[in-house]
């Protein structure tokens, strides 16, 4: 009688202490969901990053396939103007 009672006590704590690291511990089931979805939320970024990175590859190559482009976006952000031409800026009244 007395060595099942001290197997039950074993067995009683055995069964807390896993227990514990199960739902306690540094790997317990919260961090692992919680590190899931970060996962999850790291990947979508990532997609995310990807698809720049796509548009920014297509920009590089029809840069360099088109020298028309380069003029184009200096006009537009940054003021260029070929000699002999004359600028005009049209600003706005916003009353």
């Amino acid at each position: 009688m007395v060595k099942m009672k001290l197997y039950h006590a074993i067995c009683l704590i055995l069964f807390i202490s896993l227990q514990h690291s199960l739902f306690l511990s540094n790997n317990s089931l919260f961090t692992y969901f919680s590190l899931n979805n970060a996962i999850e939320a790291s990947s979508e970024e990532v997609v995310g990053y990807q698809t720049n990175n796509k548009k920014l590859r297509e920009e590089i190559k029809e840069i360099r396939r088109d020298k028309t482009f380069i003029e184009v976006y200096a006009r537009e952000n940054y003021g260029y103007i070929k000699k002999n031409e004359i600028f005009y800026q049209i600003i706005k009244n916003e009353k």
